[in-house]
């Protein structure tokens, strides 16, 4: 029985060991000496209990952290410092560019675990949203954009675009004239192109919008114009009187900034 036991924890020791994650030391390019050197000053500040958290921005473009001077704030509770990390331009695949970061991050996790730096990403963000309430947030913009997009009532799944329950909605109120100049084509276009900003109240307010009509296989475009208006009549009152479900950042309701598609027949 006793021999059953040693087997058992054996068999255990020996699954830890291979779900423990590879460490950048141990996977290092012997030639990779832009490495090496990163390494031995990232052992060298642990040593002397510096740690350092890195944001990565990318490259070519610089996308720096919506809420850093949160997140350092936070970061510094912990004796944490707070650096921007970005990457080259031409990469080298056999030349690793982040050796001190990977390094100091594997430090991170085995203190405080490895949900720690995501936890505190989550908070740092929060406060910063709770602080700019009044941003208007959208896909590209410098504030960064939501995590949901707001929703019409009725909408069967998050789309930015696409708004099922809006489209149900029109769908139901609109009557094609006897002249209207249908759609045959399934790769003609015909929609309707609404830019708008819902406040984190659910108010939308519609600033522009375009009606497109294209035939592939005749090559017309602009046809059913003198309909446009009537089109128009039937989707913004349903856009601006309807309360919409606000977009969201953690959980916390925002201003956005967006552009929906109705589509015609």
């Amino acid at each position: 029985m006793k021999k059953w036991h040693l087997l058992f924890l054996l068999i255990t020791l020996m699954s830890c060991n291979s779900n423990k994650k590879k460490s950048v030391v141990d996977s290092v390019n012997p030639k990779d000496t832009i490495c090496i050197k990163e390494l031995e000053d990232a052992k060298k500040d642990l040593k002397n209990n510096k740690i350092i958290y890195c944001n990565y921005t990318g490259a070519p473009t610089h996308f720096p952290l919506r809420a850093q001077k949160e997140m350092d704030s936070i970061l510094k509770l912990y004796n944490i410092e707070f650096r921007n990390e970005s990457s080259p331009c031409l990469v080298d695949e056999k030349v690793n560019y982040h050796c001190y970061c990977e390094l100091m991050q594997e430090k991170i996790d085995e203190k405080f675990g490895e949900k720690f730096i995501d936890s505190l990403l989550f908070i740092s963000d929060s406060l910063h949203i709770l602080k700019n309430l009044d941003e208007l947030y959208y896909n590209g913009s410098m504030a960064g954009s939501w995590d949901k997009p707001a929703l019409f009532p009725g909408d069967t799944h998050y789309d930015e675009i696409n708004h099922s329950g809006l489209q149900k909605a029109f769908d139901s109120k609109v009557i094609y004239p006897k002249n209207y100049r249908y759609s045959n084509n399934p790769n003609s276009l015909a929609f309707l192109q609404v830019y708008l900003d819902i406040d984190r109240n659910g108010n939308a307010k519609i600033h522009d919008s375009h009606i497109e009509f294209f035939d592939y296989k005749t090559k017309e475009s602009g046809y059913n114009k003198k309909h446009w208006e009537y089109l128009k009549k039937i989707a913004f009152p349903l856009i601006e009187k309807t309360k919409w479900i606000p977009a969201k950042i953690k959980n916390i309701n925002v201003n956005s900034k967006n552009d929906i598609t109705i589509y015609l027949k």
